[in-house]
């Protein structure tokens, strides 16, 4: 007994070499593997995946040196693993070792999870389940269509997953030959695709099993997107940005109790911004903003019009990109983008200590606070901003008063020039006052009046909070818009601020007090108000150009406006 405790000292230092040595290689292979390397760029944290390197990589493929472009080719072949098996289903063939560096494994649990030996089975049988899951999930539940098949690539026609040692910097990556895999042409490709996921998910933030979930949920989307919906060649970037906030939020979608998508959040609500402190555009893409801290958008509105909206918008990019299959989305939904996105800004200042899981999102108060861009301290007299932000885009800007905070969040919901991938930034001022304000303005707290001035005010969006009530600043907030066009504007929206009684009833009376429209509504939530809202086309038929008394009655209480209505 005592040799042999000598002996497996000096075995395990005869090994540790090798080991060290196989790691290295893992290491130097993983790195020849990675994109962001081949391309140069250094992230400033670990990623997601790799789908949005390669993304950056096709964007920019003109531009690219031959000998990057031949590196990111030999990136793209397909691993050789030692086995692959079927997952129950038949519908994914899983590759995978059982000796050497890429050999899978289970691991312990806790926040310092090491592998289990011998359990590199079990492990592909999870990632068998998992991935049947979510074919079940996103295919069979929500009515998602299915890649497409890559022929007999892998071995077979079944969707290959490879499993293998990606390091610590990359959960997955959804991979595509642009010239052998195409299975579509034109302005919008489709490609058939393959994934890769890790061995182990060991050292991760979010570890193991939760870590395999959730890129099985992310990259098997990626397949679905780029394979059934397509890449639109004709917008910057592929429009990347919006794969990416999708397939993070398909993860929460899929696996409600695993919230790897926090990590990215302060990502958007403290640094999506430029040196001089001005939100980026909501469309950027870049190696810094992926687009993974952005899935707050999709969950605005899964929250507000049901999760099917998401399906809705990747169907219209069939014939559509992006923002075009947005708008109409939303349109069949009596609403538009415009509106949309500047609600979206009003909603990310209800979050952390101002969360509210019944209005706004359903898990805000586990969210960061949304960082001003600009805070201000106002000593009684005036305090200006003068700045500019790009179209799309939302800035939120801090009054600091004696005894309270004034908020504006300020949309540029111009969705015309964010489709220009050269539309310049567009200047406004941004005016508190204690007197002497010059119309037009709005009355805030205690007679302050606050303006906002800019060449074409239509493209914007003003709303200003109190953070004592945590709700609309604005004395006695009048209908809006006013006027209301009904060719252009989507819905009249009518504060009706207090304790109010569902339904209620909405006239609209003539100059000789004749009652002209007449219709009971509900109320809502809408940029920090009470409203209710009277979509254009139910005025359409009724109402001509003119003024108009608006009534709104809700039990013994009464509303009452001039709305000037333009046909």
């Amino acid at each position: 007994m005592p040799q042999i405790n000598r002996i497996i000292p000096i075995v395990v230092l005869l090994l540790l070499p090798c080991l060290a040595a196989g790691q290295e290689a893992a290491r130097s292979r993983a790195s020849s593997r990675n994109i962001d390397r081949i391309l140069g760029i250094v992230p400033a944290e670990p990623g997601k995946c790799g789908t949005s390197a390669l993304a950056l990589a096709y964007a920019k493929w003109n531009d690219l040196s031959a000998s990057v472009r031949q590196s990111v080719l030999q990136a793209l072949q397909r691993p050789g693993m030692q086995k692959d098996r079927l997952s129950p289903s038949g519908r994914f063939r899983i590759h995978y070792d059982t000796m050497g560096v890429d050999a899978p494994a289970l691991i312990t649990a806790g926040p310092a999870g090491q592998r289990i030996p011998g359990s590199a089975e079990r492990f592909i049988d999870s990632v068998a389940v998992y991935f049947d899951s979510i074919w079940k999930f996103e295919i069979d539940s929500l009515h998602y269509t299915a890649p497409p098949q890559d022929g007999l690539q892998g071995g077979g026609p079944e969707y290959d997953i490879y499993v293998e040692e990606l390091g610590t910097d990359m959960f997955g990556q959804t991979s595509w030959n642009q010239t052998a895999d195409i299975v579509e042409d034109g302005q919008r490709q489709r490609f058939s695709t393959y994934i890769e996921i890790d061995n182990d998910f060991v050292g991760y933030r979010t570890p193991g099993m939760e870590g395999l979930a959730v890129t099985a949920a992310h990259e098997f989307f990626h397949a679905m997107q780029v394979g059934s919906y397509g890449v639109w060649t004709t917008v910057p970037d592929f429009d990347f940005y919006f794969y990416e906030l999708s397939s993070v939020w398909m993860e929460h979608a899929a696996f409600s109790n695993i919230h790897d998508y926090y990590f990215y959040l302060p990502k958007y609500f403290q640094f999506f911004r430029d040196g001089q402190d001005r939100s980026y555009p909501f469309t950027k893409f870049d190696g810094t903003f992926r687009g993974y801290e952005r899935s707050i958008w999709a969950h605005y509105l899964a929250k507000r019009f049901g999760p099917d909206i998401l399906r809705q918008i990747w169907a219209g990019m069939r014939q559509a990109p992006v923002l075009p299959s947005t708008i109409s989305a939303l349109q069949q939904l009596g609403t538009n983008l415009e509106q949309e996105f500047a609600q979206f800004g009003i909603w990310n200042y209800y979050t952390a200590d101002r969360g509210d899981p019944v209005r706004f999102y359903d898990e805000s108060r586990d969210y960061p606070r949304y960082k001003p861009n600009i805070s201000m301290d106002f000593f009684g007299s005036q305090a200006v901003i003068g700045t500019s932000a790009p179209a799309l885009s939302t800035q939120l800007y801090q009054f600091v008063l004696q005894h309270d905070t004034i908020i504006a969040v300020i949309s540029n919901r111009d969705v015309a020039s964010a489709r220009i991938p050269s539309s310049s930034m567009a200047e406004f001022s941004l005016q508190m006052k204690s007197s002497g304000m010059e119309p037009p303005y709005q009355l805030v707290a205690n007679g302050i009046g606050v303006s906002f001035k800019t060449a074409h005010p239509a493209k914007w969006n003003t709303t200003y909070l109190r953070s004592s009530s945590k709700s609309n600043a604005v004395i006695s907030p009048g209908p809006s818009p006013n006027p209301f066009r009904l060719t252009l504007d989507a819905r009249l929206i009518l504060p009706v601020n207090g304790g109010i009684a569902q339904p209620v009833d909405v006239y609209f009376l003539n100059n000789a007090a004749e009652q002209v429209f007449a219709r009971q509504y509900a109320v809502r939530e809408s940029f920090g108000m009470t409203v209710v809202e009277v979509p254009a086309a139910d005025l359409r038929n009724d109402v001509s150009t003119g003024i108009y008394f608006v009534v709104v009655l809700c039990g013994d209480e009464e509303f009452k406006w001039k709305v000037a209505i333009i046909r």
